[in-house]
């Protein structure tokens, strides 16, 4: 008996080879080699795991302080599988420098949804090539082959298989034991697996179909289950993010749309991917709630309908399936979410309170937990099938539906063949700069600390350069947005002192801010580079700019500001008179952007014609104080103080308008800094009105400049 079964393990690896070679061809198998791992997010996932693996081993275990630095969150919050990386990274003083387990793990998912899937069906059905036959269906799975192309770590769909063997099983020991292991492992893997997992086991255990509940044993599994898993998440370093960031916003941005069984097209990284040569529809799904069942899976569908309407009373009466039904109502719910889509079309809205919303928002992706109801479509419709015919006749059954199946998703496989699916890797045109400056430049930052950073596909060859040791540039699922607003501002006082950090290379997030650090370092050695239609900021290295770059940057000057002329505020121009200090008005529909931190800045000019009676009007739309308490804050002008403010709302204010006599000014220009330097900016968390843990002062909507 083992014998047999070690042949059919023996099956599966070869047959997860011989679709591993063919989704990415030889050369694409070496554990150096990154070209198929050129996509915006599964970049990060190297990048993540190469700065993990050069650091110290540190507690808790996934810590990556190096990779995002102040908001660097640990591995577990990216997509970089870390069982596999705290694995390797015992090794990591006998692996080459560009090592990556990628492709290994890839193959390792195939070999494991083929075998689970084999092991389920067969312990129902106890034939061997009805079971085979039967696990390619999962093996070529739709929703597994298109995560190649987005996320390597959530092709684990094995993890849900294995759930439903342990329920389905019909002799398991050590039951709760197992299932502590396998949604501990989970969370090594992908947090979205964990959840899934999670309501399987509850639900099966709650309603386990005995006679009599027995609630201190349901308890102690429970119990057990929650622990385990709690330990797993303090040791592998989940708790280095606040709960309300966990948390945090989202939920329904990628929803299930209630047409994803059946429509077959959906995006990649490349471009968008039809997978079926039957049933091709003009609609495009957003690819976190493609479920296309194929041709096949909606012959199973109709056939599980069928069948429980035909056995519905039977099937009442046993409460036989009543576990699997509640598993499907709940994954139905949550995936669709509140915002209910038909064909990308918005049918309703469901408002829910916002602490509903809040521990929803852990699952931001929900149209990923239509996987469970995906393989139970197919798992019960595989299992019926052999139960309700003939040996021969199911096997031919059988046979028959993969063919149509086969032939049905075809397109979507081969565009997966040979990593046709793949974003093939760019070098860098002037990547020999950065060679040079990373020899005495180690850190790697951008101006604005942001989780998800625009620069990182852009500098990905950089990133991975052995001498760049920390960098901000980076992608996490969760982060801390305190820490990360901290950060901001700390670095704009730096920026205001003119004190930069040493070793450091700053990628200059927008034109903005390039525009207020030309100001800020005009007479200093900081020098400024264009390189790769990105412009980089790097202390004492003025004497090394082309005649090229300083061309570029004297197109950079303060914008100009005409009177009577009101000029909206708006984070994403990079033609604005804001600079440092600022963020977005994020979830609100008014305009305007916030001043972060303590330091928030405005740069402008006027022409030089006018310099008498002009009066700086700045609409505030709103204040963000404690209660009982005023924001305090001064604002200056030219580095001269104009006033001291103490402010508990905008209706102290004239007509919510900060008026400004520029004439005040002793070292009147035709340059304005106008600084706010704020003393007690706070958090809408803190003051319990959002998950907003950015520190925050002041909304400012627009400035108009009049002359009297």
């Amino acid at each position: 008996m083992r014998h047999k079964n070690l042949l059919i393990i023996i099956f599966y690896l070869t047959i997860a080879y011989i679709l591993t070679v063919l989704i990415f061809g030889f050369k694409n198998l070496s554990f150096t080699n990154t070209q198929w791992l050129a996509a915006h997010d599964v970049s990060t996932d190297i990048i993540s795991w190469k700065f993990f693996k050069n650091d110290i081993w540190r507690f808790p275990l996934g810590s990556n302080p190096n990779y995002g630095m102040d908001i660097g969150s640990g591995i577990v919050f990216s997509g970089s599988v870390p069982i596999l990386a705290f694995f390797f990274k015992i090794f990591v003083n006998f692996l080459p420098e560009n090592f990556h387990y990628f492709t290994f793990w890839v193959y390792i998912c195939l070999f494991l949804q083929s075998y689970v899937s084999y092991l389920i069906i067969f312990d129902q059905t106890k034939s061997k090539s009805y079971s085979i036959i039967g696990s390619f269906f999962f093996l070529l799975s739709p929703i597994l082959i298109n995560k190649l192309s987005f996320h390597i770590s959530l092709i684990a769909h094995w993890l849900i298989l294995l759930g439903f063997y342990l329920e389905f099983k019909k002799n398991t020991t050590s039951k709760i034991l197992k299932w502590s292991l396998l949604i501990s492992i989970s969370s090594l893997i992908h947090f979205y697996f964990t959840v899934m997992l999670l309501i399987i086991f509850l639900i099966f255990n709650i309603f386990n179909r005995s006679p009599v509940l027995n609630y201190k044993k349901i308890s102690i599994n429970i119990f057990v289950i929650f622990f385990s898993l709690f330990l797993t998440m303090l040791i592998s370093g989940y708790f280095h993010v606040p709960a309300t960031d966990a948390l945090a916003y989202g939920y329904g941005n990628y929803a299930l749309d209630l047409a994803s069984l059946f429509v077959s097209k959906t995006n990649v990284v490349n471009g968008s991917i039809n997978w079926s040569l039957i049933l091709n529809n003009k609609y495009v799904l957003a690819p976190e709630g493609f479920a296309y069942l194929g041709l096949g899976g909606i012959i199973f569908l109709i056939f599980l309908i069928f069948y429980f309407y035909q056995n519905l009373k039977n099937i009442v009466q046993h409460k036989k399936f009543l576990p699997v039904v509640i598993i499907l109502i709940i994954f139905f719910c949550i995936a669709i979410s509140n915002k209910i889509y038909f064909l990308n079309q918005l049918i309703f809205s469901i408002e829910i309170p916002n602490f509903i919303y809040g521990l929803l928002s852990v699952v931001r992706a929900s149209g990923r937990l239509v996987w469970p109801i995906y393989y139970i479509v197919f798992l019960f419709s595989i299992i019926l099938i052999f139960k309700n015919f003939s040996y021969k006749n199911s096997l031919i059954i059988l046979i028959f539906i993969f063919a149509l199946q086969l032939l049905d998703i075809y397109p979507g496989i081969k565009k997966h063949l040979n990593s046709n699916a793949f974003v093939k890797e760019k070098n860098l045109e002037q990547i020999d700069f950065w060679k040079n400056l990373s020899k005495n430049n180690s850190i790697l930052r951008t101006t604005y600390l942001n989780n998800q950073s625009k620069f990182l596909l852009e500098l990905r060859n950089v990133l991975l350069l052995k001498n760049i040791e920390k960098t901000d540039i980076s992608i996490h699922g969760r982060y801390n947005r305190k820490l990360a607003s901290i950060s901001r501002s700390k670095l704009y006082q730096s920026f205001q002192n003119e004190n930069l950090p040493d070793n450091t290379i700053f990628v200059i997030d927008n034109y903005n801010h390039l525009r207020n650090l030309k100001y800020i370092f005009e007479d200093s050695q900081v020098g400024f580079f264009l390189k790769d239609k990105t412009w980089v900021m790097i202390p004492e290295y003025k004497r090394m700019m082309s005649k090229f770059d300083e061309i570029q940057l004297d197109n950079f000057n303060p914008i100009l500001l005409e009177t009577g002329n009101e000029f909206k505020l708006d984070f994403n121009n990079e033609n604005s008179i804001h600079g440092f200090g600022w963020t977005h008005n994020f979830g609100s529909k008014d305009m305007g952007i916030w001043t972060e931190g303590k330091i928030s800045n405005l740069l402008f000019q006027i022409n030089k014609e006018f310099k008498k009676n002009l009066t700086l009007g700045i609409k505030v739309k709103s204040i963000l104080n404690r209660p009982n308490e005023s924001l305090n804050f001064k604002i200056y002008i030219n580095n001269q103080i104009y006033d001291n403010y103490n402010l508990n709302n905008v209706e102290q204010l004239d007509q919510g308008m900060l008026f400004i006599n520029l004439n005040k000014i002793t070292n009147f220009s035709d340059t304005f800094n106008i600084r706010f330097v704020i003393d007690n900016p706070t958090t809408k968390l803190e003051l319990l009105q959002s998950p907003d843990a950015r520190i925050l002062g002041l909304l400012v909507e627009s400035v108009i400049i009049n002359e009297d």
